[in-house]
């Protein structure tokens, strides 16, 4: 038959394709490359202190890129590297530019923090809601968020060139943030959307009812032999004593430990030290 070779060469070849399994762990790094696209970018901001708790917040939460406008001549430089501390290579590594449309001219997306309202403000929408999307728009190209100088915050016009008005929410009675604050938050909030932190497991495993089993009658024996309570009111105080270490996670190695208190205060009751030894 005309073909049949070729065709039984091509089902060979499919035949021997391998599937190669993925490993879906890659998607967090992926995840954390996407906050090397973030900058946070500061308005003519005040105070030298605030730059430098800045700085700190940026590094704790993985933010490497520092955009200041229109810096002021005042800036108190030796406030800023007192607040930065280990932090103040990303004051160092800063860029500098005359307006706020120059410092995120590169950027897909703009987050302009604002405390107030009027002026589209009311849009606005908590950094929770916008940190996923600015993560999903940082794939693209480099986002920016914004945040506008302590005494006055971010003006109407430098919200033009925000895509997202964000606002950190806050008591009526006190709804503005020190600056180092909202960025503080703003970038907790980013480093917690890219799922990057993964918490500590527990190493022991939960404790079987089995084991509490075990650690519960040597606790009750112990309990007895040092007179904390009567046979007849054993098990009522032993309820007790059962809904103190259940309230929460209970591990192998936690009641290992019980047991192990309870068989030493045991061993401590019958054998009494002697007065009389110095």
């Amino acid at each position: 038959m005309p073909g049949s070779g070729l065709a039984v060469k091509i089902w060979g070849n499919l035949m021997s394709l391998r599937v190669i399994p993925c490993d879906f762990s890659d998607l967090r790094f992926c995840w954390g490359m996407k906050l090397e696209n973030v900058r946070i970018v500061l308005v003519s901001p005040l105070y030298g202190g605030n730059v430098g708790a800045v700085c700190r917040a940026m590094m704790n939460m993985g933010l490497s890129e520092l955009r200041i406008v229109n810096p002021r001549a005042q800036f108190d430089e030796d406030e800023m590297r007192k607040m930065s501390l280990n932090a103040v290579s990303i004051y160092e590594n800063r860029t500098e530019h005359a307006t706020l449309v120059e410092a995120v001219g590169d950027c897909t997306a703009v987050a302009a923090t604002s405390a107030r309202v009027g002026f589209y403000r009311d849009q606005a929408c908590t950094m929770r809601e916008a940190a996923p999307k600015l993560l999903e728009q940082s794939q693209v190209g480099p986002v920016g968020i914004v945040f506008g100088p302590e005494d006055a915050g971010l003006n109407n016009d430098d919200l033009k060139v925000a895509t997202h008005i964000v606002r950190i929410p806050s008591t009526e009675e006190y709804m503005s943030l020190n600056l180092s604050q909202a960025v503080m938050v703003c970038a907790y909030e980013m480093f917690l959307a890219s799922d990057i932190f993964e918490p500590p497991e527990e190493v022991s495993p939960d404790a079987p009812v089995e084991l509490r089993e075990r650690m519960f009658a040597a606790w009750k024996e112990t309990l007895l032999d040092i007179g904390f309570f009567k046979e007849d009111k054993a098990e009522h105080m032993m309820m007790g004593l059962r809904r103190i270490l259940t309230r929460g996670k209970f591990t192998v190695n936690d009641a290992k430990i019980m047991i192990g208190i309870a068989r030493q205060s045991q061993w401590a009751a019958k054998n009494p030290a002697d007065e009389t030894t110095s």
